[in-house]
Order: C-alpha cells, then sequence, then structure tokens
C-alpha cells in the first residue's frame, strides 16, 4: 500500500517540478523579449534561441512523461511504479536544467533575492530529493525494466 502510494506522489512531484519550469520559461521568455542587447532584442541572439528551443522540449517531454503516469493509472493500472519514477526523475532533472538556462538568461540579476528565477532556483533542489532522489528513481527504473523483460 505504501508503495502504491509513492507513485502517485512520484507524479505529483514531477507534475509539481513541470510548474517550477513552466515559470522560468515564462520569466526567460519575458526578459528576452523586453532586454536589449547590442541594438537588438535579446530574442533575437542564436544562443538564446537555442536555449530557449532547449529548455521548451524539456519542458514538452517532462509533461508527457506525466500525462503518461496519470493516463495509465486513470486507465486501471494497480501500479505505475515504473512511470511515476521515469516522471519524477525526467521532471526533477529537466526542470533543474530549465531554471539554470533561465538563470543565465537573467545574468546576475538571475541571483538577486526577489527575482523569481533566483527563488525557483532555490526551491527546485528540494524537489529532487522528495521521495526519493534521483539515483533512487534510476534504480527503481532499472528494477522494473528487469522485471519486465526477463
Amino acid at each position: 500500500m505504501a508503495m502504491a502510494t509513492l507513485d502517485i506522489f512520484r507524479s505529483t512531484v514531477g507534475a509539481a517540478a513541470l510548474g517550477f519550469a513552466r515559470h522560468a520559461m515564462d520569466e526567460a521568455l519575458n526578459r528576452v523579449k523586453t532586454r536589449q542587447m547590442f541594438g537588438a532584442s535579446m530574442s533575437k541572439l542564436q544562443l538564446i534561441q537555442a536555449k530557449l528551443g532547449d529548455m521548451s522540449l524539456d519542458i514538452d517531454a517532462s509533461a508527457l512523461l506525466i500525462y503518461r503516469a496519470a493516463w495509465t493509472k486513470d486507465n486501471g493500472a494497480n501500479r505505475i511504479t515504473r512511470e511515476a519514477a521515469m516522471a519524477k526523475l525526467f521532471a526533477t532533472e529537466a526542470a533543474q536544467r530549465v531554471i539554470d538556462e533561465a538563470v543565465q538568461i537573467f545574468g546576475g540579476s538571475g541571483v538577486v533575492s526577489g527575482f523569481a528565477v533566483e527563488q525557483l532556483y532555490r526551491e527546485i533542489r528540494a524537489l529532487r530529493i522528495y521521495e526519493g532522489a534521483s539515483e533512487v528513481q534510476k534504480l527503481i527504473i532499472a528494477t522494473q525494466t528487469l522485471k519486465e523483460n526477463k
């Protein structure tokens, strides 16, 4: 019973991380659209565009893994251990990457207390530990994968 409950909690931790990542992306998009660098909008810089592309990819992949875990549970699966661990692991690690890139986009302001990206940077760390650290999730995924592929 306790392990089945962890399946649900892991999915919700992943969903929280997804929300953090989306918030960081929104902040970064606003920043690059309004900040001028070298006589043009920061959004015109190809390196910034590459960062935004990577961030968007991480966000969408996280959402899909979270939705798959929820869909599998909603469709009657007794346990979603592997799906929940994948969703939690990927979403929290991806959120860390997205938030880190948002901080980079903000430059020095990204680490100033009071900026949303600075707060997200501090808060995402806890989500990477809740309901099992990332290393634990990898072990769970491997164990479940081995069970399913005897």
